[in-house]
């Protein structure tokens, strides 16, 4: 038994990553026994500290150990799909089913995720500056007889530990009989094992590969696809993952980009169906409309000359079910009358700082253009029936930069987002910006020749 053991607490700063601050407790033998602060200690606590450190499968970090039945996961992939939580969330075609019960067999990828499920919580976070780690040194007659140090952690658990060999021990008990003798507050929560550990690592699996999933969803409808067959050479086809740039509130959405002889190389006709019922939006509209749109949009001359002298640029025309852009857009770029009215309030509520030199930060120049951006969009005001029958497209150009436009009925452009450097030839600083990062609405009016109103 060691005559002294000493177990250190260091808390890492984020940034730096040094020690910010170390606490030290000592627990020494006197008269046959350990006080820890004054305080007696059970010497069994201290035996049974050394005993879990020293087991000898320590260093098995195996699924079984966790009681996973690795032969029971190569061979039930039926029943591993059936452990996942949000089952409407895909609709498991065949070539879904496929592709997943590759994975959810794959042990190398369940202990991948076992991994990951013990390292949570080692990272600094936006709310987590600081880090622990727990060093406990057993010393007899002033040697040191036995050491390990955790993992450095934000939160979760204290292992792996690595002794002084160099050996990376797995087990849990090391810190629950560290807490035995350190007598701290909070409860320790344990590994999980068996069937709530298998659940949880198909339901991380089935997530990571989520997109992937949503590759293959569109072979749902196969044969509502290849209708458009007759009109282009469909490129592929995918459920849009995510929300955001294209899509809101819309149901399940099939991507299918689409080519025919009317297009530059370098543009795509993409068509966004959504899911009605068993089957997805009809082809009539698209194949009644793709003629106008790709001749409209083809004829920018100044767009059209820009594609033709940068052939590795692309644009894609989009078409959202039966028009050229989604309410999500069409809200977001134009807004609506109710919405116009709050900014107008907001400007007549701060019009009496108007000859102050110096404003305050919610009247300045700032606190306008926020407010002109949620309320109003680019604050152009076209009515709901004019900016409903605008085009939609977006341009990915030879600086691997990207901008939405629209094209409005009455044939002006409108740069919506310009995302990074460059929008074709245009700068940042065409439109006032002086960082060269980022997103920002320049929401600025072009002829077709690319002159600015």
């Amino acid at each position: 038994m060691p005559d002294s053991v000493v177990i250190i607490a260091n808390t890492y700063v984020i940034g730096s990553d040094n020690i910010y601050r170390t606490e030290n407790s000592s627990i020494i033998l006197a008269d046959k026994r350990y006080f820890l602060n004054g305080d007696r200690i059970a010497k069994s606590k201290i035996l049974d500290l050394l005993t879990e450190l020293t087991r000898p499968s320590n260093t098995d970090n195996s699924l079984a150990k966790y009681e996973i039945d690795t032969n029971w996961v190569k061979n039930n992939p039926e029943a591993l799909l059936s452990l996942y939580s949000d089952k409407k969330r895909v609709d498991w075609n065949e070539q879904q089913k496929e592709f997943i019960f590759k994975k959810l067999t794959d042990l190398s990828i369940y202990k991948e995720e076992l991994n990951g499920f013990l390292s949570n919580g080692q990272g600094y976070t936006m709310h987590n500056s600081y880090k622990n780690e727990f060093i406990v040194k057993f010393y007899s007659k002033g040697v040191v007889t036995n050491e390990v140090k955790s993992r450095k952690y934000v939160w979760g658990y204290k292992m792996p530990w690595t002794n002084q060999s160099g050996d990376i021990l797995y087990n849990f008990n090391i810190e629950t009989k560290l807490k035995d003798i350190l007598l701290t507050k909070g409860k320790l929560k344990a590994p999980l094992k068996g069937d709530k550990l298998q659940k949880y690592l198909v339901n991380k699996i089935i997530d990571y590969y989520m997109a992937s999933l949503y590759e293959l969803s569109a072979y749902s409808y196969q044969k509502e696809i290849d209708e458009l067959n007759s009109d282009f050479k469909i490129v592929s086809f995918e459920e849009v993952y995510g929300r955001g740039r294209y899509i809101w509130n819309e149901p399940k959405t099939m991507k299918i980009v689409l080519k025919n002889k009317l297009m530059y190389d370098n543009v795509n006709l993409v068509f966004l169906a959504s899911k009605y019922g068993n089957t997805i939006y009809s082809r009539d509209s698209i194949k009644k409309d793709y003629a106008n749109y790709i001749n409209r949009i083809q004829s920018i001359k100044f767009i059209s000359d820009y594609l033709k002298a940068n052939p590795n640029s692309r644009l894609d025309i989009y078409y959202f079910n039966n028009k050229g852009v989604s309410e999500y857009n069409s809200e977001n770029v134009n807004k609506n009358p109710t919405e116009w009215k709050k900014h107008d309030a907001f400007m007549a509520s701060i019009k009496k700082y108007d000859t102050l030199k110096v404003k305050p930060s919610y009247a300045d120049d700032d606190a306008i253009r926020v407010s002109k951006q949620i309320y109003c969009g680019c604050n152009y005001r076209f009515d709901k029936n004019f900016i409903e029958k605008a085009i939609f497209f977006e341009v990915h150009d030879a600086n691997n930069s990207s901008s939405i436009w629209f094209l409005l009925p009455d044939n002006k452009v409108l740069l919506y987002i310009m995302d990074n450097s460059t929008a074709l030839n245009f700068k940042r600083s065409d439109f006032y910006d002086k960082k060269n990062y980022g997103l920002i609405y320049p929401c600025v009016l072009f002829d077709t020749n690319g002159q600015k109103f």
